[in-house]
């Protein structure tokens, strides 16, 4: 473990950590033009890379975006400062790709009042650009809430793991000081160094008689802070990134998770599908569920004679990142309902206006993914705006699900 190269987790830290990734990739903080000069020209399908939706769990990227797009003049996530914008909250899951795309589209109108007021510049958004920016939305809950530490101490005795290990001056020094994990600052590397323990720890509480240890709510992360707080040495910290979810669903399979567990029905069927029972699960939940999984699974890999995982450097941090990465790309859209919606919202009236509008709108939509339909309705917003205002047809707000529905709609014709 002593191995394990770390980067920062802490929530607190995040705010000055993205300041001064923005003030380094010059990034303009103040967000002003100069009243009448013009914006950039908006991205269009042409020039627009061509990027699927996928999670970048680097928030770095996401909030780069977030403030190049001055989306922070307006908004505040960590800061306590009030603003003229709802605060983003860490503690709401907002869902798919789609689902918090749609947040952003009904909240277009409202912020083109405001960016005008502040002669701020409307943005445009490649479809990298958007994919980093909802990814760093999507990331927003995985950290979870802090842990309280008199209760996580408090735990550590009700669980019994001071009959084995010791955290300062309490337990027995017959296990692992719990205190040689104070200096790593994630939740995930206590659950690492559980897991690699997982079949000599059962064994040996079965042993002595003791149950092993269920945890349930925020008790992972209680723990965690009681360990945090009584590090040794409050100057040495080794800071732990979220991981990767890219190396975390290569891992899902390296691992032999895929043998018993499936995903959205693709994958083993002994054990529960993932794809349907992570679903807005923080960093919290998804530890506590892997742990609470462990004794059954011992029993299942002595049975069988199967080699125990073991989780080394950042691997069980990219795989808890994947697993929380399952429901940020969207399902398929029901064709037949998007259709109704197409009309509903008054697309119909300009867009299928005449046989060749039709036409050119749908081979447009034809092979388009998730991600350039969501950035190509973005850009569209400042014309579409201007429209609708000189025809008195409202703002077609819309769900995640319209959203889907309509896109399957326009690929299905």
């Amino acid at each position: 473990m002593n191995s394990i190269r770390f980067r920062k987790i802490d929530i607190f830290v995040f705010g000055l950590i993205f300041f001064i990734a923005a003030v380094l990739s010059g990034c303009d903080q103040s967000g002003k033009k100069e009243a009448g000069v013009p914006g950039r020209s908006p991205a269009t399908s042409s020039t627009m890379e061509i990027q699927k939706p996928h999670l970048v769990s680097d928030l770095i990227s996401g909030r780069k975006v977030f403030e190049a797009k001055n989306c922070n003049q307006c908004h505040s996530i960590f800061e306590r400062e009030r603003k003229i914008g709802p605060k983003l909250k860490s503690s709401r899951f907002y869902g798919s790709f789609l689902d918090i795309f749609s947040l952003l589209w009904n909240h277009a109108p409202a912020m083109a009042v405001h960016m005008r007021r502040e002669v701020l510049e409307r943005p445009t958004l490649s479809t990298t650009e958007l994919n980093e920016l909802v990814s760093f939305l999507y990331m927003l809950p995985y950290l979870g809430q802090p842990g309280d530490a008199r209760h996580g101490e408090a735990l550590l005795e009700s669980k019994t793991c001071f009959k084995c290990h010791s955290l300062g001056k309490k337990g027995s020094r017959g296990g692992t000081p719990l205190d040689s994990l104070a200096v790593y600052q994630s939740p995930v590397v206590l659950l690492q160094r559980m897991w690699n323990h997982g079949p000599e720890m059962i064994g040996r509480m079965s042993t002595i008689g003791t149950s092993i240890p269920a945890f349930s709510g925020n008790e992972m992360a209680d723990i965690f802070a009681a360990l945090t707080k009584e590090a040794p040495d409050k100057g040495k910290k080794v800071f732990l990134g979220v991981g990767n979810a890219e190396n975390g669903e290569k891992l899902f399979t390296d691992k032999g998770c895929i043998k018993c567990h499936s995903i959205f029905g693709k994958g083993g069927k002994q054990a529960p599908d993932l794809g349907k029972t992570v679903a807005q699960s923080n960093v919290t939940k998804l530890t506590t569920q892997i742990w609470n999984h462990v004794g059954r699974m011992t029993q299942k890999y002595h049975q069988e004679k199967m080699e125990w995982p073991h989780f080394a450097e950042t691997e069980m941090s990219d795989l808890i990142v994947f697993l929380y990465s399952l429901n940020y790309v969207d399902k398929p859209g029901d064709a037949a309902k998007g259709v109704k919606i197409f009309s509903q919202k008054r697309c119909i009236e300009c867009h299928f206006k005449t046989g060749e509008d039709k036409q050119k709108l749908l081979g447009a939509m034809k092979a388009i993914n998730t991600t350039q339909f969501a950035a190509e309705l973005w850009n569209h917003t400042s014309a579409m705006e201007a429209a609708m205002v000189t025809q008195g047809v409202p703002w077609p707000e819309m769900t995640g699900d319209q959203l889907r529905d309509v896109l399957a709609f326009l690929q299905k014709q």
